[in-house]
């Protein structure tokens, strides 16, 4: 789907002198009810119609959000729910070409085997519940579907991957949408990465890992795979494919060759010959995507993610009206999330640093711009702070990009910190509304996110300057940042914390363990702890990139990786870790597993140290229930302000209590024995 993109130049403020929020000037300090930023927001995920007559979307329904639509024009109000979920939300929706079916993903607690099911929004609601008749796609436990593409000329199909014959790899399935039948197209026999198909549904291409940790592309010729067309090494990449109409040469972005940054391009299947078309015209960052006309498949125009988002216009009309939004919604963020099949209907963006987001209809041939809805209405935009992007100096010398938060209202001196590095690693943070960093700063912490080494978008040297760098220095790349901050007097050393998910996570553990003289406390969320376990239990449908985690975290099979891998994980050095821990996780984590957070928090708790643990049995790689969400962030807030003295709100309602006692409880282990894990002889923390 076309996502929200194009963004405003603004300056960076003086850090030195405090902040003012909201651009209102400065405002008393006051703390903002956690419910406001970690509750279910008032909407989410808009996509319109291909029709353009309808928006499909995410709204609460008894404490979880569910699916609704609405007709174009008409308020929220007016909406009727189409799913009744009880447990989590959609994992997913799609609209099929004719909108007449939603096609919905969902999985079980968070364990991302996702399954599908066809919403039928034309005939009558089932008498009993209200809601369009549904019918689920069977696939066998454990498998996993999920919509590949949809043929804009064959709006009764839909292109699926599916792992049910092998787990390890998807095939291409076609599905019937009427019948809900599906028939076998390509199997994946070659261990492909991505398959591509063209515009009418034929699948043409496939990528696969190399050896050396570089990936290829071939034809797809019947059952069988070409001769590579395009080979890149472990430190180039290729993706983003989209045939052109008529299917004799497709689009791609790529940084193979000499340059340092990625690039649009076209490619020949026929012959491999590839063809440059764009890179960044001020030679800053990698293209993030281009996009592309629903009613013509043309290109209308490329994205790029610098400090700021920038946008480059091929189309004139796509571009005078962007304009005119610009105009309209003057100093904010103008984003296209989404557009009908002819391009004549818009769903737009309208958001900031220090707004969540309220989203707009815009019929373009009227230019008549209607209110939808707001994501949070009642978060007091006037208490957020500004996102203010900086770059530093690593330990070696490397520009680090990365963005700051810090409180409203309060001189920007020996404030307490928060180091937030994000999840990935092969991700990067952005500009906009973060949630998080708001609700810490708002507790009165300054909150740095540092884009470091292996990050995304920065080029190809940045990237491949991660390699094998786990706990090394890419954790350089945090440390410096605290170090920076502290030399400037922005930040008081004795109060520094770390935080993360998933990497981030890892991160947070990496710091108290490599670095324990910087951090006060520490808190992982579904963080890994040995990185031979991390390999050993990825989920087997990452099989065909299993080689990148081999070539830029290590293989355990290598010798000289076993033993950097080891000095690598924080689990064997959890002797050197003295400051208090905080561990989150989700009991039904597919990617980052449980016993990624047992073994470090049993660890510290062999030594008596102080650990708190909290497991949500009904959740995976991320907390998708609102009162599990919460319980985590009281529990965190708490946990910040006993350690590094921030903010914290008096107070909790019951049911929140006693959903953290609930988590709590989840996180009761045992600490007789010994360790389990699949690593080489030796014990976590040489006891």
């Amino acid at each position: 789907m076309w996502k929200s993109w194009i963004g405003q130049v603004l300056g960076m403020g003086l850090l030195l002198f405090g902040v003012s929020c909201g651009g209102k000037g400065k405002v008393a300090s006051d703390l903002i009810d956690r419910e406001l930023f970690f509750g279910n927001p008032a909407l989410a995920s808009p996509q319109v119609s291909p029709d353009g007559g309808w928006v499909a979307f995410l709204k609460e329904r008894e404490g979880i959000l569910n699916l609704h639509l609405v007709k174009w024009g008409e308020g929220l109000e007016r909406a009727r729910a189409l799913t009744a979920e009880k447990s989590r939300p959609p994992a997913g929706f799609s609209w099929t070409r004719d909108s007449r079916y939603l096609l919905v993903a969902q999985d079980s607690g968070g364990d991302e085997n996702y399954r599908l099911r066809r919403l039928d929004l034309r005939e009558p609601a089932d008498a009993a519940t209200g809601l369009p008749v549904a019918q689920e796609l069977p696939i066998r436990k454990g498998a996993r579907a999920m919509v590949m593409a949809l043929p804009k000329g064959k709006p009764n199909e839909a292109l699926l991957q599916v792992n049910e014959r092998d787990e390890k790899y998807f095939d291409v399935e076609r599905l019937d949408i009427e019948k809900m039948v599906r028939t076998p197209v390509w199997e994946n026999r070659e261990g492909c990465a991505d398959i591509v198909a063209d515009l009418d549904g034929v699948v043409r291409l496939a990528t696969r890992m190399t050896k050396d940790g570089g990936t290829e592309l071939m034809r797809v010729e019947g059952k069988k795979l070409s001769k590579p067309i395009l080979k890149v090494s472990w430190q180039e990449a290729m993706g983003g494919f989209a045939f052109r109409k008529g299917g004799k040469t497709a689009y791609l972005e790529t940084n193979v060759g000499e340059g340092d940054l990625s690039y649009l391009a076209e490619i020949d299947p026929r012959s491999g010959t590839l063809t440059k078309l764009e890179s960044d015209p001020l030679g800053r960052v990698d293209l993030s995507r281009a996009a592309f006309s629903q009613a013509t498949d043309e290109l209308v125009g490329t994205v790029y993610f610098d400090d700021r988002k920038r946008n480059y216009w091929r189309d004139k009309g796509f571009e005078g009206d962007f304009l005119f939004l610009k105009k309209r919604f003057a100093q904010q963020q103008v984003g296209l999330a989404d557009m009908s099949g002819d391009d004549g209907r818009w769903l737009v963006l309208i958001s900031g640093d220090t707004d969540p987001g309220t989203y707009y209809l815009f019929d373009r041939a009227s230019r008549m711009v209607l209110l939808f809805g707001s994501l949070r209405p009642d978060l007091p935009k006037e208490k957020l702070a500004p996102m203010m992007p900086v770059r530093y100096a690593s330990s070696d010398g490397l520009e680090i990009p990365g963005y700051l938060t810090l409180p409203c209202g309060k001189e920007a001196k020996n404030l307490p910190l928060l180091v937030m590095p994000h999840g990935g690693p092969w991700a990067r943070d952005y500009w906009g509304f973060n949630g998080t960093a708001q609700f810490f700063a708002n507790r009165g912490l300054a909150v740095l996110q540092p884009n470091f080494r292996q990050s995304t978008g920065y080029g190809k040297k940045f990237y491949a300057a991660g390699r094998h760098e786990w706990g090394d220095k890419m954790q350089d790349d945090l440390t410096w940042g605290v170090k920076d901050l502290v030399k400037k007097g922005i930040v008081d050393a004795k109060r520094v914390a770390i935080y993360g998910g998933s990497y981030g996570g890892y991160a947070a553990l990496a710091g108290l363990a490599f670095t324990p003289e910087v951090y006060a406390a520490g808190a992982s969320f579904v963080g890994p702890s040995n990185l031979f376990t991390l390999l050993n239990s990825i989920p087997p449908y990452w099989e065909s990139v299993r080689r990148q985690f081999d070539y830029f975290v290590g293989d355990p099979k290598d010798a000289a990786d076993e033993e950097r891998m080891r000095r690598q994980s924080p689990l064997f050095s959890v002797e050197k870790m003295r400051a208090p821990l905080m561990v989150v996780q989700g009991a039904n984590d597919p990617r980052v597993k449980q016993a990624e957070s047992d073994q470090i928090v049993e660890a510290y708790r062999k030594r008596g140290q102080a650990v708190e643990y909290l497991v949500a049995a009904d959740e995976g790689h991320g907390f998708a229930r609102p009162d599990n969400r919460l319980a985590a962030m009281l529990a965190l807030e708490r946990f910040l302000h006993r350690h590094v003295g921030s903010e914290l709100q008096k107070g909790a309602p019951k049911w929140m209590e006693e959903k953290l006692e609930k988590l709590t409880k989840g996180g009761t282990i045992s600490v007789e024995g010994t360790t389990k894990s699949k690593t080489p002889s030796g014990s976590a923390g040489g006891e």
